[in-house]
C-alpha cells in the first residue's frame, strides 16, 4: 500500500509542478508584453534583467517630469505675476464737466466709493458711473459736472487725490 500510496503522491507533485510552470510561463509572458518590443527571443533572465532595466529607465523618466512640471509651475505662477495690471487712472477736464477712467486688473482691489467721495469732495456732481469686465481687465468711467459751473473743478488736484487711492 505504500507503493500506491507513494506513486499517487509522486503524480500530485508532478501536477502541482506543472501548475505551476504553467502559471510561470503565464507571469512571463505578461512581463515579457508590457517590455518595450524586442527583435530576438530570449531567455527569462535575459527578460528579468530587461524588465529590471526598464523599470530603472521608466522611474527615472517619472522624476524628469516631475521636475519638469515644477519648473512649469513656476514658470506659470510667475507669468501670472506678471499679468498683475497695474492700474492707470486718467483725469480728462471737459469744461464743466469731469471724466475719469481707470484701467485695473482683476486681481486690484479698492472701493469705488472713496473715489465717488473724493468727487465729491472737490465739488463734483456725479452723473453717471459705469463699470465693463474685459478680459482679465476692468475699466471704470465715471461722468460728473461741476456743482458750481464758475468755480468748476480742479482737474490736478482730483487727479493726484485719485492716484493716492491707487498706488
Amino acid at each position: 500500500m505504500d507503493n500506491g500510496n507513494g506513486a499517487s503522491m509522486r503524480i500530485s507533485r508532478c501536477l502541482v509542478e506543472r501548475e505551476r510552470r504553467k502559471h510561470m510561463k503565464c507571469l512571463f509572458t505578461k512581463l515579457s508584453s508590457l517590455l518595450p518590443i524586442q527583435q530576438t527571443k530570449m531567455s527569462v533572465p535575459e527578460m528579468v534583467d530587461q524588465a529590471t532595466a526598464y523599470v530603472k529607465e521608466l522611474q527615472g523618466r517619472l522624476e524628469q517630469h516631475k521636475g519638469t512640471k515644477v519648473q512649469l509651475e513656476r514658470t506659470c505662477e510667475m507669468r501670472k505675476r506678471k499679468r498683475m495690471i497695474r492700474p492707470v487712472l486718467n483725469v480728462r477736464d471737459l469744461g464743466y464737466n469731469l471724466e475719469m477712467n481707470l484701467i485695473t486688473g482683476l486681481n486690484v482691489e479698492f472701493a469705488l466709493s472713496d473715489f465717488i467721495n473724493i468727487l465729491q469732495e472737490e465739488g463734483a456732481d456725479i452723473l453717471s458711473a459705469t463699470c465693463h469686465h474685459a478680459g482679465d481687465k476692468a475699466i471704470y468711467t465715471i461722468l460728473c459736472q461741476a456743482i458750481y459751473p464758475r468755480i468748476g473743478i480742479e482737474t490736478s488736484s482730483v487727479h493726484e487725490r485719485l492716484k493716492s487711492l491707487i498706488c
